[in-house]
């Protein structure tokens, strides 16, 4: 099962890893998926970082099928007019998911401007929007990472920048407390 998933993955985001601008001037986005035309160039989010939906839509996609591991995604954006637009990704090169954490590769593209990762549903079912002790260490640790985003749950997600602003649909839906932080790891958690 989990061969299946992370190919499964490996073919979502050869597709997801492509601009929504490469992909709309290149037409058919050089037989990489395409969204319908109606939703290029639509963006989520009003603040200081707004998302592509297709690059949302493909976050909820690896949110409903990965449910076993934590996954980093390496993202791809640009700082225009004082925000920060997100619109692709590519997977980490990552080692040792487990449920609960991920080591990873640092992310290398010249587009890059941060990292998001999931944290999956847990049986016991608490809280999985925070971010945890590793997640504010290798953020902080990243001097090129300008956004840190946690996928947790459908259409949910969080996104904190540098200067502690946080934001995203997750945060608006209700303003959970993290819980409290466990040991420290180089990990994500």
């Amino acid at each position: 099962m989990r061969q299946l998933t992370m190919v499964a993955v490996a073919v979502l985001l050869g597709c997801a890893s492509v601009p929504v601008e490469a992909q709309t001037a290149a037409g058919t986005g050089n037989g990489k998926a395409r969204a319908p035309a109606s939703e290029v160039g639509a963006y989520v989010g009003s603040g200081p970082v707004v998302v592509a939906k297709e690059v949302v839509d493909a976050w909820n996609y690896l949110y409903q099928y990965i449910t076993e591991v934590e996954f980093v995604l390496c993202l791809e954006g640009s700082r225009q007019g004082g925000r920060i637009v997100i619109d692709g990704f590519r997977l980490a090169r990552m080692e040792a998911p487990s449920s609960t954490s991920v080591r990873y590769h640092p992310c290398a593209a010249d587009r890059y401007v941060g990292t998001a990762h999931n944290h999956p549903p847990t049986a016991a079912g608490g809280p999985l929007c925070y971010r945890s002790l590793p997640d504010r260490r290798s953020f902080e640790e990243d001097a090129r990472a300008v956004v840190d985003v946690v996928l947790c749950g459908p259409d949910r997600y969080m996104w904190v920048l540098k200067d502690g602003t946080m934001g995203g649909p997750a945060r608006e839906a209700e303003d959970q407390p993290a819980p409290p932080a466990v040991g420290s790891s180089p990990t994500r958690r």
